[in-house]
């Protein structure tokens, strides 16, 4: 007879083989070799963010603290770059574990810092991300809204990898709610850019998830065709982790033909590669296919050894799944033995471990429920947000209106009293010009007062710098300390009047910003405002830089903050045009 109980593992054993390889987990003493040999900071984020990279490092047992360590390094040194493939990686790290909730944080975290730098590749990379968590959350109208994202914009820029890899998860988005036309469609579409780029990783995977679904449409032959392919990609790549599912899954596929002897020389090929791996899951998955198809042709006594042995390790690792299905099984074999006292044992192991995944289910669930939440939340800032630029239009428009209303009742005025109005028109135009003339004054002292704090500052660190080179060439101790002393100093000089000088400036050239600014946001700080005049005035970053005497990186650091302070989580709205408003 044919175990339809068991499809479930089938399905669960395929997903599980995705981009699976055997990996010999780098050694800490020699990657830390590696990376002591590296100087740069920079770099060495990149070596470890290479290895991170690789398909197989999912299956390294420090491939978190290896993460994390990047993430370190990159929020130290300021790498943009690196902290945000470092978020990504770890997002991705945390979905796999299923823990949906601090994969959505660094999800989330690489998606508004991917916007805000302009990082279209990781900004892609991070919606696929977010796409695949609700997918995991069950929640596939956002899962589909976020993938198809990162599609468009892996098409933009015309990665393949990219476009193949959003493919094979819209796939799998579709066949999660069973339209497996659709996945077909996907996988094979994923598939055919894969071949195209020889990436025998996503080949393989694309061949397991077609064979999923033929195994769900009970096309079985066709399954097994696709599995063979999968296997022998990983028999080229050396992958035993990788054949030994394949294989396992492909007894499966035997043993639903009701060919239990072919099945089980496969269970036997795939429990050896796996016990010679050591892979604690994916063995206890095999025990229970054995005790399926034992089972199946009634050798009672081989079927509880095996399901007693699934049972063992399920208990051992926690693998609830596991445990409820062969305390099932064991329950039934029992009961028709009419062994009431083991198959009420089993009864209850079977209860307990029901409890446990209804528990693991129901917090799934309340994690769907609070990143909705958390959705609907930046939904509804978005809207807000659009309100305001709604309304700032309507005003515009009102105020065009009533602009055009009052000309023409000014044009009738003008007609009854034509010269009474040409002589205020004359000292309007003549007050009119000397405001003018008066703005446009200040407006050149402006542009004077920058461009001597920008000669000043380059003259202070030109004697800094110059300085510098003689405290390193000095003899004396005494007369390094002074030279020291002095350039210390001189880097101190932040030239406070000058500065207050432009702030008087600016606010006679720009009537009411810092109020306006203030009045909306109350929170900024005196060195945040100086930031939002600067760039009021349109300057760039290297302009700022030789003004303020600050580094490039704290600069770009400083608008992060201020972005996140004024509410511009989005890539449409750009910092300079908002503060022209104002």
């Amino acid at each position: 007879m044919k175990l339809r109980t068991a499809i479930l593992f089938s399905i669960f054993t395929v997903l599980c083989s995705l981009n699976a390889l055997s990996y010999s987990v780098m050694k800490t003493d020699s990657l830390d070799s590696l990376l002591g040999s590296i100087k740069n900071p920079d770099q060495k984020v990149d070596a470890i963010l290479k290895i991170l990279e690789e398909p197989e490092s999912q299956y390294m047992e420090n491939a978190e603290e290896l993460a994390n360590r990047a993430l370190n390094i990159s929020e130290q040194t300021n790498y943009a770059l690196g902290k945000v493939n470092s978020m990504i990686i770890l997002g991705n790290y945390y979905y796999r574990k299923s823990d949906y909730k601090k994969a959505m944080e660094f999800a989330q975290k690489s998606k508004e810092m991917s916007e805000d730098l302009n990082f279209d590749k990781e900004l892609a990379k991070s919606l696929n991300l977010i796409g695949n968590i609700y997918s995991g959350l069950e929640d596939n109208d956002n899962s589909s809204r976020y993938l198809f994202k990162s599609l468009k914009l892996f098409e933009k820029l015309n990665d393949k990898e990219g476009i193949a890899r959003s493919m094979g998860n819209i796939g799998l988005n579709f066949y999660d709610q069973q339209y497996y036309k659709k996945a077909l469609e996907y996988y094979n579409n994923s598939l055919l850019i894969a071949e195209s780029l020889d990436n025998q990783n996503l080949i393989k995977q694309q061949y397991n998830n077609i064979a999923v679904v033929y195994g769900d449409l009970q096309q079985y032959d066709t399954s097994v065709i696709f599995l063979r392919k999968a296997l022998e990609i990983s028999i080229r790549l050396g992958d035993k982790l990788g054949q030994g599912i394949n294989i396992m899954n492909i007894g499966f596929i035997q043993m639903n033909k009701e060919k239990y002897d072919d099945a089980l020389v496969s269970f036997q090929q795939s429990l050896d590669l796996l016990i010679e791996l050591n892979n604690q899951v994916h063995i206890s998955e095999c025990y229970l296919n054995f005790g399926f198809c034992y089972y199946s042709i009634s050798k009672l006594n081989e079927s509880i050894k095996y399901f007693k042995m699934a049972l063992q390790e399920g208990q051992a690792n926690k693998y609830f799944t596991i445990i409820y299905q062969s305390a099932k099984m064991l329950k039934q074999i029992y009961a028709g033995m009419q062994d009431s006292v083991s198959a009420y044992k089993y009864i209850q192991i079977e209860n307990s471990s029901l409890d446990s995944l209804y528990v693991s289910q129901k917090q799934d669930l309340l994690t769907k429920h609070e990143l909705q939440y958390i959705y609907d939340k930046k939904e509804f800032e978005v809207q807000l947000a659009q309100n305001a630029r709604d309304n700032v239009m309507l005003i515009i428009i009102f105020s065009l209106v009533s602009g055009l209303v009052i000309l023409a009742l000014w044009f009738s005025r003008y007609r009854l009293k034509s010269k009474f109005v040409v002589v205020e028109k004359e000292k309007i135009e003549l007050e009119k010009e000397k405001i003018q003339s008066e703005l446009i004054i200040k407006d050149k002292e402006l542009t004077v007062n920058l461009i001597s704090l920008i000669k000043k500052n380059e003259m202070l660190i030109d004697i800094s710098n110059k300085l510098g080179q003689l405290e390193r060439n000095a003899s004396g101790k005494e007369t390094k300390d002074s030279i020291a002393k002095i350039s210390q100093e001189l880097r101190n000089n932040t030239d406070d009047k000058m500065l207050n000088e432009f702030t008087q400036r600016f606010q006679e050239v720009h009537a009411g910003f810092y109020e306006k600014l203030l009045a909306t946001h109350p929170d900024l700080t005196q060195n945040e405002l100086k930031l939002c005049a600067l760039l009021r005035l349109n300057m760039t970053t290297k302009d700022i830089s030789e003004i303020t005497g600050q580094q490039l990186a704290s600069i770009d650091k400083a608008r992060y903050r201020l972005r996140k302070k004024l509410d511009l989580s989005g890539p449409e709205t750009n910092l300079v045009t908002f503060l022209s408003k104002f």
